[in-house]
């Protein structure tokens, strides 16, 4: 599979479009597991806690400071995203 930097950005920019202004986020903690054992269905993974508050922080000084951009910075916007879609529409 091949993602287009541009389809990727239309993507986005009608799933932001379907959004409301705000979204309240309840919950804080949320399991992340490893980049290694993602993708690995032998194995039982191993998780740990991650913070959505936390992701937010770091996110918000992407912002507001002269911050590089990191692949991190991309896993925590992929769980802010997971955590709008739960409070829209919980499975």
């Amino acid at each position: 599979m091949i993602i287009k930097k541009g389809e990727l950005k239309i993507l986005a920019q009608k799933l932001l479009d379907f959004l409301g202004d705000e979204t309240p986020i309840l919950e804080d903690n949320y399991w992340i597991i490893s980049s290694d054992n993602w993708t690995n269905f032998p194995r039982q993974p191993d998780a740990d806690v991650g913070s959505l508050a936390d992701d937010w922080y770091f996110l918000q000084r992407l912002l507001h400071e002269d911050n590089a951009v990191s692949a991190s910075d991309l896993d925590r916007l992929s769980s802010i995203l997971r955590a709008i879609s739960q409070e829209i529409n919980p499975i």
